[in-house]
């Protein structure tokens, strides 16, 4: 009986990627299909201990109970749905194919807000009017957003830089220290499937959670980097897109100096707007700040920290959009509701995503839904038992 190989599970909202895997990983250990594997890989693993030193074969039984091996191919956010690779046992070394094929997602995004993680997840650090936005608007944008181009990554991306993830930069309100610079993908298709004025009567809603002023200047500060002269350059990758679209090896020293320069200079422009807004609220100054603040005066005058951003206020709702697209590796979907809300003057925070298909798995085919795996449901062995044995006559053929 094949134990390993590829299974696809309808991811639910909600769970990390990470609390998928080991929820199926309790289940498939309670199950009998997986008794003669986890027996085999014990066996295996025991073997394995026998030749590793008594201090390497001691930390390794603390770990507990032999589990299945599982593995996935393509993180999902938190609040996305759909296909989820899973890699089984042997099946994991196989992922990697998963990474480079192309996927399908089902997004909705609501327009006149930006996040900062560009999802329904994040908190608001804009608001820009949004009552001029219909559906031949959109589309009239997104043939920029077709074929060959580049992105900026979302500020709240697992984006590893310097050892650090960028969502750690964000979340410990440390500025970037370098460019993130845009990189190339794909989108083989864009297509609007619904649009929903405000007077539509439809539920979508904003997210409730508001960002700090110094929330939404590292925000602004991060769209801004490196932009320039050329912040309205084209997304296609067959014009000249000037430094951003230089790739992440050809960095250089005199690029890495102007990012940093320009993060110090975000830094203290953010020190001084929570400095004016802390005063404004009756907030004493820390001593620190005040001695800081009394340095720089003497070489410059403290400038004028910048008024409130105004807060659009328009009668009805805001309109929504749903968009349908099939993408390259690399793509981040967020990115594309951001964008499309900036080329329409406005801005865009994706409200739903769900993956509808990754290669050859696809729902509503060979996806095993989610509600298959609760406890004392058994409707997933014969379902993962197919697919499985299907992922194996495939790899043989190769």
């Amino acid at each position: 009986m094949v134990t390993d190989g590829i299974i696809a599970v309808n991811k639910p909202a909600g769970r990390t990627s990470a609390q998928v895997l080991r929820n199926l990983q309790v289940t498939f250990g309670k199950s009998e299909f997986f008794a003669d594997h986890l027996e085999a890989q014990k066996a295996y693993s025991d073997h394995q201990d026998r030749r590793q030193s008594t201090t390497r074969r001691s930390r390794k039984n603390r770990k507990g109970d032999t589990q299945v091996k599982l593995g996935h191919g393509g993180t999902l956010d938190p609040m996305a749905t759909g296909v989820l690779i899973v890699g089984v046992g042997k099946g994991t070394k196989r992922l990697s194919n998963y990474l480079d094929c192309t996927k399908e997602y089902e997004a909705v995004a609501i327009f006149g807000i930006s996040t900062d993680s560009y999802d329904k997840e994040g908190k608001i650090t804009a608001r820009k009017p949004y009552g001029h936005i219909t559906k031949e608007a959109v589309e009239g944008v997104l043939d920029k957003f077709r074929g060959d181009i580049y992105q900026r990554p979302p500020m709240f991306s697992a984006l590893n830089l310097n050892g650090k993830r960028l969502y750690e930069y964000a979340r410990e309100g440390i500025p970037i220290p370098v460019e993130i610079k845009k990189r190339p993908c794909t989108i083989s298709s864009l297509e609007i499937t619904k649009f929903e004025a405000g007077d539509s009567g439809h539920e979508w809603a904003y997210p409730t959670r508001e960002a700090s002023e110094v929330e939404k200047a590292a925000a602004k500060a991060y769209q801004e980097l490196g932009m320039g002269a050329d912040k309205e350059e084209d997304l296609k990758s067959g014009i000249d897109l000037g430094p951003n679209a230089v790739s992440d090896e050809e960095f250089e020293a005199s690029e890495k100096r102007k990012a940093t320069a320009e993060a110090v200079k975000t830094a203290r422009l953010a020190k001084r707007t929570k400095k004016y807004y802390d005063q404004k609220d009756g907030i004493e100054t820390a001593t620190e700040e005040k001695k800081e603040a009394g340095s720089e005066g003497e070489s410059e005058k403290e400038p004028t920290p910048p008024p409130p951003q105004p807060i659009y206020h328009e009668e009805g709702k805001p309109s929504v959009v749903h968009l349908k697209m099939t993408v390259s590796r690399g793509t981040y979907v967020r990115s594309i509701a951001h964008d499309i809300g900036e080329a329409l003057g406005s801005a865009a925070t994706l409200v739903a995503l769900t993956r509808s298909r990754q290669g050859e798995y696809e729902l509503g085919k060979n996806v095993i839904a989610w509600e298959d795996f609760k406890p004392g449901n058994d409707a997933w062995v014969e379902q993962v038992k197919e697919s499985l044995a299907k992922s194996q006559e495939d790899a043989d053929q190769f």
